[in-house]
């Protein structure tokens, strides 16, 4: 199989379930957190997929927040569609979407840090913002 056999699009709600089968190893590996049908549904708004023929392969989303700040959210793309470029394009669409819409920060929280590097991303903003997070489930105030 090459590249050349696999084509991107706009995401569309009736792909969620396809979506959700796709993620569903990430989400068993814990790459990626669990989602609702209804969820990928939501995200389908500003999404994208690679298709080969008629099956999904690959999937991403913008998550807008804010017109300040979006999220990159479930970039995956199938074992053995995987070192072909599919999930640079699938960043660079999102990367493109969140320009069209005006938002002026775009974040990647993700395992697979050197795609993204190779797509223009980097650990801080040029003011030097960094993302900082914790788990709430262990929270404890003090």
């Amino acid at each position: 199989m090459n590249a050349s056999e696999i084509s991107m699009r706009e995401a569309k709600v009736d792909d969620a379930a396809d979506v959700l089968a796709l993620l569903e190893p990430n989400i068993a590996a814990k790459q990626l957190l669990p989602r609702t049908i209804e969820e990928i549904e939501q995200l389908s708004e500003h999404a994208f997929v690679a298709e080969r023929g008629d099956m999904v392969v690959g999937f991403a989303a913008v998550e807008v927040y804010s017109k300040k700040m979006s999220e990159l959210q479930c970039l995956a793309v199938a074992p053995e569609c995987q070192g072909q470029g599919v999930g640079k394009q699938l960043v660079n669409l999102c990367v493109e979407r969140a320009r069209q819409l005006g938002i002026m920060e775009l974040m990647a929280i993700t395992s697979s840090e050197e795609l993204f590097l190779q797509c223009g991303f980097d650990y801080s903003l040029p003011d030097q913002k960094r993302a900082v997070f914790v788990h709430t489930s262990g929270f404890r105030h003090s």
